[in-house]
């Protein structure tokens, strides 16, 4: 359905695609520029940043944060139908994060998203285990990790880290992202 290229995701010659309205398709294009935004964090980090933290006590640093926004959507995607994930498994506090493993975590869940998203364009708007359906389930998961981006920024400020440009404004060129 869909493919990263260079820039970013393309989309593939699919006929429920072509067949949407320009507003279902809007549908998908802000869910896949939430994802672009994640993937220009994960791009301008290191890996020594995943470990930086303002906790005392260690948790809640840069990767655990990440980690936690695929982790997330694992969840809810397993609620909505448990096949969508049944080749996969949540990111674990102990497991060691990586800017690549967060990357591909981050795509292969942004695409099965991106599968209920048009599941339930397909359905009238209903996606099971959403009672107010397709359109608040896609603020959900932007508001959640528009959220924890918010964090992982503040984080990599306090802790010294230098962010560059293109991820301070990067960020809000949507009509580049």
């Amino acid at each position: 359905m869909w493919k990263l290229s260079e820039l970013g995701f393309i989309r593939l010659k699919d006929e429920r695609i072509l067949n949407m309205t320009a507003i279902e398709q809007q549908i998908l294009d802000t869910w896949f520029i939430n994802h672009r935004t994640n993937l220009k964090l994960l791009d301008n980090l290191t890996e020594e940043s995943l470990t930086l933290t303002t906790s005392k006590r260690g948790g809640g640093n840069v990767g655990y944060q990440l980690a936690h926004l695929y982790n997330v959507r694992f969840w809810k995607l397993e609620k909505i139908n448990k096949e969508l994930v049944k080749d996969l498994t949540t990111v674990k506090a102990e497991d060691t994060k990586t800017i690549s493993m967060l990357k591909d975590c981050h795509t292969i869940s942004a695409d099965l998203v991106a599968e209920v998203l048009k599941y339930g364009i397909e359905n009238g708007g209903e996606v099971k285990g959403n009672k107010r359906g397709v359109v608040p389930l896609l603020g959900y998961f932007i508001h959640h990790e528009a959220h924890h981006r918010g964090n992982i920024l503040l984080t990599l400020k306090l802790c010294g880290y230098k962010l560059t440009d293109e991820l301070k404004y990067g960020i809000w060129e949507w009509n580049k992202l």
